[in-house]
């Protein structure tokens, strides 16, 4: 979120970049002022000439020109003996020399520096832009992934219900297993009840049936006792 924040305020951007400009130009004088402490540009003038001494007597031995640069060697009173860069010393006037750099190479590492400074921008802005994109793919995929683990959570509580109401029908039938095998005792307990009511009936109705022809057999003895008495008497 920062990044995206500091991609959308460009003014923040182009205060650092101006904050690193004068930092690095800051930088530039620096070092050249230290380049100073052993070398010197020449002032600007038309040509200034070398002499092999101090003095318009002594012979010249080289000319230089503005902001061309040479190495400082001595300091004399009005006279400095400096070295050229073919490697040939000699002695020129010290008001010809500065410890600045001349105008022109200031400008020219200035611009170099601006190139430098523009070519970074742009990686900088292209690397934002990646960085951006990035961080709006991890967003998505972030958001992917939430979702995804949302569903699991949900998937795992339906899992968790179906698994307690598994149970509760394994225990369900396990209760009606134990009652169906009651029951099943029961009825062959009824079975042998029965059967030995059958046995029982059977033998009653086998006894009464003869009691019946016995109690026949006994009436028609009588009957026929009752018919010769009868027919005597007659």
């Amino acid at each position: 979120m920062m990044i995206r924040r500091f991609t959308k305020t460009p003014g923040i951007l182009f205060f650092l970049l101006a904050l690193s400009f004068s930092l690095q130009f800051s930088a530039v004088l620096f070092s050249a002022a230290e380049v100073g402490a052993a070398s010197r540009y020449v002032k600007p003038s038309a040509e200034v000439v070398v002499r092999t001494g101090e003095g318009r007597e002594h012979k010249v031995i080289g000319m230089v020109k503005d902001g061309d640069s040479v190495e400082l060697l001595e300091e004399g009173s009005d006279y400095a003996m400096v070295r050229l860069k073919n490697g040939r010393q000699g002695w020129m006037l010290k008001r010809f020399l500065s410890v600045d750099p001349p105008l022109a190479t200031v400008v020219g590492t200035l611009r170099s520096e601006n190139e430098k400074m523009k070519q970074r921008e742009i990686e900088v802005t292209q690397k934002f832009e990646e960085i951006s994109a990035t961080l709006k793919q991890t967003e998505t995929d972030l958001q992917s992934t939430l979702l995804e683990r949302d569903q699991i959570i949900t998937d795992y509580q339906d899992l968790q219900r179906d698994t307690a109401d598994v149970m509760l029908i394994k225990d369900n039938m396990q209760k009606v297993t134990e009652e169906n095998e009651l029951l099943v005792e029961e009825i062959e307990t009824l079975k042998a009840a029965n059967s030995g009511l059958n046995k029982d009936k059977s033998i009653n109705w086998f006894l009464a049936g003869g009691g019946v022809l016995l109690a026949g057999m006994f009436i028609g003895r009588l009957s026929s006792k009752s018919r010769k008495r009868k027919s005597s008497l007659l």
